[in-house]
């Protein structure tokens, strides 16, 4: 039996959702390759336009490197019981680049890619459907993120052993924010 059950509903804004990809993105640095042949690299991204709406995001990152990107993505819907987020992505447009018009014929190999990227990364992460769909299991990110330290230390704090059960109950989005129920128990 768990010691203590917490359970959270967030509602983060898009004004610090756009502040943590911003700082995800200035580290960013990746080679652009189709099959094996290489197409540029990313490097220091910057965040030039972000806006959440009703199940959409789009967003526009302006590479350090030269090359750009245009994203825009639709949430198909959240299954609480297998924690997975399906996503269909809308529209992938990339510039700045020499290989920026190969890229924009083959969007389907470029999630592809993508994908296994990801899957490299944090196992489990990703998986490509079909249709430009992709699934995104939260399982591992949360895992990951239970692996650092500082947020350990706060569990700890409120009474949670150093690894909990934490699940996302529901995930959305809306004008200007993502919505999160969370649950956790340790």
């Amino acid at each position: 039996m768990p010691l203590l059950q917490v359970r959270m509903e967030l509602q983060l804004e898009q004004t610090l959702l756009q502040g943590w990809l911003q700082h995800q993105l200035a580290s960013v640095d990746l080679p652009l390759k189709l099959l094996r042949f290489p197409l540029g690299r990313l490097q220091g991204g910057k965040l030039r336009s972000f806006e959440l709406s009703e199940n959409r995001c789009e967003l526009e990152v302006k590479f350090a490197s030269g090359p750009a990107m245009q994203l825009g993505v639709l949430a198909l819907g959240y299954i609480p019981e297998s924690q997975i987020w399906r996503l269909r992505v809308e529209h992938l447009h990339f510039s700045g680049f020499r290989g920026a018009p190969v890229l924009n014929q083959v969007p389907g190999k470029v999630l592809e890619i993508a994908a296994a990227q990801a899957k490299q990364r944090l196992p489990g992460l990703l998986e490509l459907c079909g249709n430009m769909e992709l699934e995104l299991y939260l399982k591992p990110l949360l895992q990951k993120g239970l692996q650092e330290a500082s947020l350990r230390q706060r569990l700890g704090v409120l009474g949670l052993e150093a690894s909990p059960t934490v699940r996302v109950e529901k995930l959305e989005l809306g004008p200007g924010w993502l919505g999160l129920s969370l649950s956790a128990s340790g």
